[in-house]
């Protein structure tokens, strides 16, 4: 008895602990936080859409070889498996024929095992984890993420969405398949947004002024597709996603892997439905994480009820991420209609105002519903008890998932 007494009271200290920490985390970060969003300025780009592995990294690939100055990559996730060590190949090349490379990925989820971290940085490569565990919240920084995917070359083209580096972006995982997500190429005025951003996030972990040299902002042309990005630091991504979706009076389309959207953005939608908004909502029926899926049933119940549409993609995984508007608002990027996203996440979103662009955004994503099947209030209703219970368990840690 006395055991398990033990047990139990230690059980509840981590809890305590691991709460506090959270929130005292999280205070501090808020009162450290200053211009959040970041809003860059509208630019025009030449702007190429990806929405497969293949195309992306063929692409991306050929413009990283005809590098001349600079390479400056980021990603969430940088895998040393087949096309990570392709990549690592190319990068350690050009850094042989003195083009200077840094790379950057997120210290917990980035994936690059010993062997690759030490073949770049043995190669000359500047290598860095971002969002290091700090003390003294140190689980409120294990949950704080850098999930931005940015990558600029010689200051004039650069790219930002939804593809990492890893086998599973080319349809390679047996368990999930085909690979749907969505990225942009930009050549032009934008690219020294995403410059600016990327020297930032490096000198954020390295306390080195480098993102003022005139080196990594080559003067370029204007291209013929407007946009802008906007940045987000754990907080802002909420409240405009919310204020975009109150302007909506036809049509609204969602696109995520995850959906656990919170009260604020469940409310607005909901309010939105009212007024007779049309809400479509694409996520896959494949999972990559354990209980996400199960987190979004009580959301997506809710919105089934008002009168929502919501499809689940059937040929693949769906890791595409975009939110539209009314033929007016069009958001696409590295973040997710989830609480990560919204409040511990670094994302990195573009903003289209492009008519065109705007419409190959959208065509795909109804291309993609044709290859997804609707979900009805039947199957929410359905769902057996074991499915329930993890429910429960999802909605208590949901804004970790």
């Amino acid at each position: 008895m006395v055991i398990i007494f033990n047990i139990f009271l230690l059980l509840f200290i981590i809890y305590f602990w691991l709460r506090l920490d959270f929130l005292l985390g999280e205070k501090n970060h808020i009162l450290q936080q200053e211009t959040n969003p970041v809003i860059y300025p509208d630019r025009c780009s030449n702007v190429a859409w990806f929405d497969t592995g293949e195309d992306f990294y063929q692409a991306f690939f050929e413009d990283i070889q005809s590098a001349s100055d600079h390479v400056h990559v980021l990603f969430y996730i940088f895998r040393n498996d087949s096309i990570g060590s392709q990549l690592i190949d190319l990068l350690i090349e050009k850094a042989s024929e003195g083009v200077t490379v840094r790379v950057l990925i997120d210290r917990i989820s980035g994936g690059m095992n010993r062997e690759g971290r030490n073949r770049l940085k043995n190669a000359g490569i500047h290598f860095s984890y971002s969002q290091k565990i700090k003390f003294p919240y140190l689980f409120y920084s294990l949950n704080r993420r850098n999930h931005r995917k940015i990558t600029i070359i010689d200051g004039k083209i650069g790219y930002i969405g939804g593809f990492n580096i890893g086998d599973e972006y080319l349809g390679r995982d047996p368990k999930l398949g085909f690979w749907r997500d969505f990225h942009l190429r930009f050549d032009g005025e934008g690219v020294q947004d995403l410059q600016a951003q990327f020297l930032q996030d490096w000198s954020r972990e390295h306390n080195q002024d480098t993102y003022r040299q005139e080196r990594y902002y080559p003067k370029v042309a204007q291209g013929k597709q407007r946009t802008h990005f906007a940045s987000t630091d754990a907080k802002g991504l909420e409240e405009s996603f919310a204020e975009a979706i109150q302007q909506a009076n036809h049509y609204i389309y969602i696109a995520s892997p995850y959906f656990i959207p919170g009260s604020v953005i469940q409310d607005t939608l909901l309010t939105s439905l009212n007024r007779g908004v049309d809400i479509t909502i694409l996520l896959p029926e494949k999972r990559d994480h354990p209980l996400v899926k199960e987190a979004s049933f009580s959301y997506l119940e809710e919105l089934l009820h008002a009168g929502a549409k919501v499809y689940h993609f059937q040929d693949g995984f769906y890791h595409a991420k975009a939110l539209l508007i009314d033929d007016s608002y069009c958001d696409v990027g590295s973040a997710n209609f989830d609480l990560r996203s919204f409040h511990l996440n670094n994302e990195m979103n573009t903003l289209i105002s492009d008519s065109t662009l705007f419409h190959t955004v959208k065509d795909a994503i109804e291309e993609d519903m044709k290859r997804s099947t609707r979900l009805t209030i039947k199957d929410l209703k359905d769902r057996p008890f074991s499915i329930r219970f993890r429910e429960k368990i999802a909605s208590s840690i949901e804004k970790l998932l």
